[in-house]
């Protein structure tokens, strides 16, 4: 690891939510910013920032109303014991901040989850409304320690494990492996998307081609009904993204 690295890891993921920029083919979304020195007992913060990407891969935060609902993911910190701690959100100009300090070496996991998010209504154009909620999965490094995650911990879950530019993902619904044939999507650094194909274990493997940040995301739409805020659904949009940062 360079030193630059050392001093300063930027870990991003995206939660793609249901707004798209009319003007722009880049849709708005919410990530979240780590960084730390990746050392024992040092300060690591955590941003979660709402905005878009322009034509030069560039992302630019937004502020408003949709920087407020960032403000419902709950985020948790689980170290390689299995010990959690909630991470407080507080509102800044441009993110909601939450801070953690690491108290021993490993690998700790981010997780957050939002099903505060309203009902996206399309009953105008004649479509069908879906009520979204949005998983975060990452993980932070503690002195270069790296430790095999085995297990979810929520609901939609995405695991990877890497050796060299060779990434195996493993994909979980309700902590079971998730059903042969779905489909995961991955973003490459310059937001070009591919698939890859789950085996009757719930795994898959792809390699990188260029550092940068890699999103991994599985989606699963439960066909369950219901009213939220007093708008109906009729299923509800699960998605996770997890982040890969190939240094």
């Amino acid at each position: 690891m360079n030193q630059s690295n050392k001093s300063k890891y930027l870990f991003y993921t995206f939660c793609l939510f249901f707004l798209t920029i009319s003007t722009s083919s880049f849709a708005a979304a919410y990530w979240i910013d780590v960084k730390g020195s990746g050392k024992v007992n040092e300060k690591v913060k955590i941003e979660l920032c709402y905005g878009s990407m322009d034509e030069f891969g560039i992302r630019h935060r937004d502020t408003g109303k949709e920087l407020d609902l960032a403000g419902d993911f709950q985020i948790r910190i689980i170290d390689s014991k299995g010990s959690e701690q909630i991470l407080v959100l507080t509102k800044q100009n441009d993110c909601w901040l939450g801070i953690f300090i690491p108290s021993s070496e490993g690998s700790y996991r981010i997780i957050g989850i939002n099903d505060k998010h309203p009902v996206v209504d399309r009953s105008a154009t004649g479509g069908k409304n879906v009520l979204p909620i949005d998983y975060i999965s990452a993980v932070y490094n503690v002195d270069q320690i790296t430790q095999i995650v085995e297990k979810p911990v929520q609901m939609l879950d995405l695991i990877l494990n890497k050796e060299g530019k060779k990434v195996t993902l493993k994909a979980f619904f309700q902590n079971k492996p998730s059903k042969e044939g779905t489909k995961i999507r991955i973003f490459n650094p310059e937001n070009w998307e591919k698939e890859v194909i789950l085996n009757k274990n719930g795994e898959a493997v792809f390699y990188t081609t260029m550092k940068g940040l890699y999103i991994i995301r599985q989606d699963y739409n439960e066909p369950k009904s219901g009213v939220y805020k007093d708008v109906n659904y009729s299923a509800i949009r699960h998605r996770c993204n997890y982040f890969l940062l190939e240094n």
